[in-house]
């Protein structure tokens, strides 16, 4: 006898989604370190379980989220260095843009205070950068424009643009890809 475990399989997924959803409206709402794993789970309609089963903490979940969601909008190696930089710092910045001011400042404030979850971004961004330029030095001379680019966004409440920033320090270095 065959078990179909597709509608166990979909729930848990749509259990997953609710529970990321709820995490980040609740963050953007009041910060990293006012929100519990009970609130996240009461606002998103799920048991404590069901958020254990997919997530090891809330830290893990920021984890997870920031890797599936910068997975999936890597280019494939097919295309130029050059393009895949590009790609990748401008779509984190439009993703960032969307996430809203209020978040991106308390992630900022978070990384200025070394905590778990600015490091946690810091971290995954020098790795997938360091993977598309194989250079370190490069690729610590990049995150820092970038992470400039969103701090002066971020400081001047969304006055700056971060992907003008940004595209202009890419046409500089271009060559050197």
């Amino acid at each position: 006898m065959n078990y179909n475990n597709s509608g166990r399989k979909n729930h848990s997924k749509q259990n997953k989604e609710k529970i990321i959803k709820a995490a980040i409206s609740l963050i953007n709402e009041k910060g990293f370190d006012n929100v519990s794993v009970s609130e996240i789970t009461k606002a998103a309609g799920v048991s404590k379980g069901a958020f254990y089963i997919h997530f090891n903490s809330k830290e893990d979940l920021i984890e997870q989220e920031i890797s599936l969601f910068y997975d999936e909008m890597k280019l494939d190696e097919s295309k130029s260095k050059y393009d895949r930089l590009e790609h990748f710092l401008l779509e984190s910045i439009k993703h960032i843009k969307a996430s809203g001011l209020k978040m991106a400042q308390e992630w900022f404030s978070h990384s200025v205070k070394a905590s778990f979850y600015g490091k946690s971004k810091l971290s995954y961004d020098r790795k997938a950068i360091n993977e598309i330029v194989n250079d370190e030095s490069l690729t610590d001379e990049i995150v820092s424009i970038y992470y400039g680019a969103l701090n002066m966004w971020c400081f001047t409440d969304g006055e700056v643009e971060a992907e003008l920033i940004v595209n202009n320090y890419l046409k500089e270095i271009k060559e050197r890809l």
